[in-house]
């Protein structure tokens, strides 16, 4: 995933793996047997179980590392990749094949058409599969009326706030609680950057309010009446889970299997699991039954809140260098002894 949305690592990683994907996938395509199953990869969690289990026969379901850790010879052997949306820009166009299955791509929602639109060259190379948006999760305090990103910036959260590993992503959220001088007051916010743990920050007392995407969590709401979480009506980030042909793949998109997540029953066992799927449903008001009263409006918020909900593209390298830059100006000052 972009170093600008999910971790805070060196540049150089996905220098490696932009290299990857432009050769690997290509020297190694003669290495994958003629007579092999069809094979989608996906990191470890990304493709939610449910689903996962559901993949017809005879495909089958490879559960590579991390994708920073990806090597060309995993993209050898996948005739598809579900990633997350944060690891395209270490896809490059020229690297994957186009989607080319109308069926699948006329059944997308305003918001999965806003994200291809915004993907450049890679927009016919993308399907996008599911989304969660990111929220505010926090022990129920009725003395926090506050509401919104603004909450972030609260006095009394002062470094117990659990950012995403993402510059990109933190950036994002301080132009939305403010722009200008907001980026270095959230990062003085910061208890530290760490998404994937994040619950635990806060179920320890360490953190006061935690940042994560909804799928990562909602499970735990279901469980624990005395934690609540956001999704501001100014909208949030979303989080997609997308598919991807590489270039040597010989097989179409498995339309069967992606219809199933966005059919009933299936589709409302991911809205439990805190997704949403990426169409335009006349079944909206069922898959909204599938949640508690609690829950339901984190995943389906009023229409003009999900409209605002905005999706972050892979970078350009020259705004690439413009957030590096804006990053490294807004670190806090280290304390003085």
């Amino acid at each position: 995933m972009n170093v600008w949305r999910e971790r805070l690592g060196p540049l150089r990683r996905r220098q490696v793996l932009q290299m990857i994907g432009a050769t690997g996938t290509v020297l190694l395509a003669g290495c994958r047997p003629a007579t092999s199953a069809p094979t989608l990869m996906a990191p470890a969690g990304v493709v939610p179980k449910p689903w996962a289990d559901a993949l017809p026969k005879p495909w089958s379901l490879t559960l590579a590392p991390a994708q920073q850790d990806w090597r060309p010879a995993d993209q050898a052997r996948a005739d598809v990749l579900v990633i997350g949306d944060g690891w395209l820009d270490a896809h490059p166009a020229d690297t994957l094949q186009p989607i080319a299955f109308e069926p699948l791509l006329s059944q997308l929602d305003g918001q999965a058409k806003a994200l291809l639109a915004s993907l450049g060259a890679l927009q016919d190379r993308v399907l996008p599969l599911a989304v969660s948006p990111w929220v505010m999760l926090l022990r129920d305090d009725p003395a926090m009326t506050q509401e919104g990103w603004p909450l972030l910036l609260d006095s009394a959260m002062a470094g117990r706030v659990v950012l995403p590993a993402s510059p990109r992503l933190v950036m994002s959220l301080a132009d939305h609680v403010g722009g200008g001088q907001a980026l270095p007051a959230l990062r003085r916010q910061a208890l530290t950057y760490d998404d994937r743990q994040a619950t635990n920050w806060l179920l320890k007392g360490e953190a006061k309010v935690v940042v994560l995407p909804l799928s990562r969590c909602i499970a735990l709401l279901g469980r624990d009446p005395r934690l609540r979480a956001i999704l501001p009506a100014s909208g949030a980030p979303l989080h997609w889970t997308v598919l991807l042909r590489p270039e040597a793949s010989r097989e179409p998109v498995p339309q069967r299997w992606v219809e199933q997540g966005w059919r009933d029953p299936l589709r409302r066992r991911l809205v439990q699991q805190g997704w949403r799927a990426p169409i335009a449903s006349p079944g909206l008001m069922v898959d909204q039954n599938a949640l508690s009263a609690r829950l339901r409006p984190l995943l389906f918020p009023s229409a003009d809140t999900w409209l605002r909900c905005w999706s972050l593209p892979p970078l350009l390298p020259e705004d690439r260098s413009a957030l590096e830059e804006r990053w490294r100006d807004s670190a806090p000052e280290p304390p003085s002894r």
